[in-house]
């Protein structure tokens, strides 16, 4: 319920599996089922940050590509004053505009945008508390897959395979990344769960075959909790990122 203390054991759950926390008042809970029909076909993240607001105040900015068909902005905030979306145009979402179905919760907002406007979007939050905020799309460009992978098999069938069991800090390990998207420079990055850039990646293509490209790079790992982001510019030159939703978790000691 908003206002309400959040348990911290839940946020990390929902944080590591690619989940959302919600913060539904009792006599909300039927309309939960919202956010499970749109995200089912919503699955490309291209945003999310759970922190706590306390200036009273934030303001985000995302992309949004040409390839984006339809676009699922849902947040919520523990004390909510108040969420309000911005098109490219500096113009607010609002309830009766065309191609919107928007859903106001007392302690969140849930928008579903049917063809939405390529540039930069923006989302300001008013209130105090923790904030969960995710903006997923349908679209043809996507973080397929990524994890650990080291040397393995047996003679004749040698390659890499997922790492088995935990990674630690300090390691330096392999990560694979499977992309679908267009063809071109991407830039990889680490953040943290605020959608803060912890540090830039070196990952570079190991094959390519049609529109989905397998990538391959080092990595020292000196944060212990991060998601991977890819950044590039679609076929009409728009600015493009996703981010993998599930977060890599990183042990402290052996």
């Amino acid at each position: 319920m908003g206002g309400r203390a959040v348990d911290p054991s839940f946020v990390k759950a929902s944080e590591a599996t690619g989940g959302q926390v919600f913060l539904f008042d009792r006599s909300e809970a039927g309309r939960s089922l919202v956010v499970m029909k749109y995200s089912r076909t919503r699955e490309d993240t291209i945003w999310r940050a759970t922190d706590t607001l306390s200036t009273g105040v934030r303001e985000f900015s995302f992309p949004v590509d040409s390839t984006v068909e339809s676009l699922l902005v849902s947040v919520s905030v523990q004390c909510r004053q108040s969420i309000t979306l911005y098109r490219p145009t500096n113009t607010e979402v609002r309830a009766g505009d065309p191609e919107v179905e928007e859903n106001q919760l007392k302690s969140g907002l849930i928008t579903l945008l049917t063809r939405p406007a390529a540039g930069t979007w923006r989302v300001r939050l008013a209130g105090v508390g923790m904030f969960f905020a995710v903006v997923t799309a349908k679209s043809s460009i996507s973080i397929d897959s990524a994890e650990f992978v080291e040397p393995g098999g047996r003679p004749g069938h040698e390659g890499l395979f997922p790492v088995k069991g935990p990674v630690h800090m300090g390691e330096q390990r392999t990560m694979s990344a499977r992309l679908t998207a267009p063809t071109g420079q991407k830039h990889f990055r680490v953040v943290d769960f605020a959608g803060q850039t912890l540090e830039s990646l070196d990952l570079k293509p190991s094959d390519d075959t049609g529109s989905a490209s397998d990538f391959l790079g080092e990595v020292v790992l000196k944060h212990p909790e991060f998601r991977l982001a890819v950044q590039g510019v679609d076929e009409a030159g728009y600015p493009y990122q996703r981010i993998l939703a599930r977060s890599f978790e990183v042990r402290t000691s052996n």
